[in-house]
């Protein structure tokens, strides 16, 4: 049974985005006075990284389950790739906001400001411009276009094969399907540390963080495996998805488990190196978001890590789907509250609050996304037999200690 992307929901997300145009507009009108001129492009660029970002850690998800040769997860293989099928659009997003702040329209990266180079003006800095190899503009943006291309080129060559294997089995294919899915996650590895320095660490180019390309990794992992339960919940209860099962739920909420855990240390290991070494340099990211959102960096382990931990931690509960999906929610609005407070100070840090730009941006993009989303599903089928070598397996999965 193929998704029918019926005209009323379509109706009802263009509505869902012309809200968040109209809330952007709003703020953007209240503040045309005032200080915070970086407002509104701070909400739209928070919101397309996080949803880029869950994109991609879709699509890690995936090559992970194909170089693993799990034969559990090929029910959902089709939501892990559609799912990330935001990636081309999200990633030229945020191209076009790094761009602009390149030509000098917005001013949302520090660094960027000439005059910080200069050691004859006041505003020279010296720190910075000890970075300036790293901090150009010209290698910066081609930097990000490295980026973008390694992103799209395999998510487009990882889904072409994955759909081609869906219904005609291939041996070649199968081995290109795996041969692509480790060079993804090789080169993810490498490219998500320098993207994560890139595209937020650079925001406060006084601040850097060993941990911090892997914890921003640890991140949008977690989003995705909860964005993919809801969804496959989602599809299951409408009928679209009948060979999804509670033994495969089970198993996606052992990765919303364990990706919380690992999430958490990451956390923990950033916070307790900090807190051990006591460098100004180092703990003024956490001074800064104390006194700006009364120490949310220790409210957000409730969302995290606390709810998932106890939610999630017996079997039994795995299975249950009104824990999991509210599981799942919460974890991704966990996240959207980690990805906004690594990335609003550091723009904005004497004014930014959160408000009408911030749920308008997030409304705006969440809307471009479940579209891209809806649209791609309800093109596919997702209960025909397949042709990929682990789907009977999948089919008849059971867990082995499930009564």
């Amino acid at each position: 049974m193929m998704l029918q992307f019926s005209t009323k929901t379509k109706i009802k997300i263009f509505f869902i985005i012309i809200i968040g145009i109209i809330l952007i507009l709003l703020d953007s009108f209240l503040l045309k006075n005032n200080l915070e001129i970086n407002k509104p492009w701070t909400s739209l660029y928070i919101s397309i990284f996080y949803f880029t970002s869950l994109s991609i850690g879709s699509l890690f998800f995936l090559a992970i389950q194909n170089v693993s040769k799990s034969g559990w997860s090929v029910v959902v293989h089709p939501i892990m790739e559609e799912v990330g099928s935001f990636i081309p659009y999200g990633c030229i997003m945020i191209f076009i906001i790094l761009l602009i702040n390149g030509v000098g329209w917005v001013k949302m990266f520090q660094w960027m400001n000439p005059n910080l180079y200069n050691p004859i003006l006041k505003e020279y800095d010296e720190i910075i411009a000890h970075k300036k190899i790293f901090f150009n503009i010209p290698f910066f943006l081609i930097r990000s276009v490295v980026y973008i291309i390694i992103y799209i080129f395999f998510y487009l060559k990882i889904k072409k094969i994955s759909y081609t294997l869906s219904y005609h089995y291939s041996v070649d294919n199968y081995k290109k399907l795996y041969l692509y899915s480790i060079l993804f996650i090789i080169f993810l590895s490498i490219v998500s540390v320098f993207m994560s320095w890139d595209w937020i660490m650079s925001l406060n180019p006084h601040w850097f963080s060993t941990l911090f390309g892997w914890y921003i990794l640890s991140s949008y992992l977690v989003t995705s495996i909860s964005i993919i339960t809801i969804i496959s919940l989602l599809l299951k209860k409408i009928g679209c998805f009948p060979l999804f099962n509670e033994n495969h739920l089970h198993d996606l909420s052992k990765y919303l488990f364990s990706g919380s855990l690992l999430w958490t240390y990451f956390w923990f290991s950033q916070f307790l190196l900090y807190w051990y070494g006591n460098i100004p340099e180092e703990i003024v990211f956490f001074l800064k978001r104390k006194e700006l959102y009364h120490s949310i960096h220790f409210w957000m382990l409730i969302p995290n890590f606390i709810i998932p931990f106890f939610f999630l931690i017996s079997s039994k509960a795995k299975t249950n789907t009104k824990i999991v999906f509210m599981s799942s929610i919460i974890i991704c609005i966990g996240h959207y509250i980690d990805i906004y407070h690594i990335i609003a100070p550091d723009i904005e840090h004497k004014y930014e609050k959160f408000g009408f730009s911030e749920i308008g941006g997030f409304l705006l993009i969440f809307g471009i996304f479940i579209y891209i989303l809806l649209l791609n599903l309800s093109n596919r089928k997702l209960d025909i037999p397949t042709g990929h070598p682990f789907f009977e397996e999948s089919k008849n999965y059971k867990y082995p200690h499930m009564k």
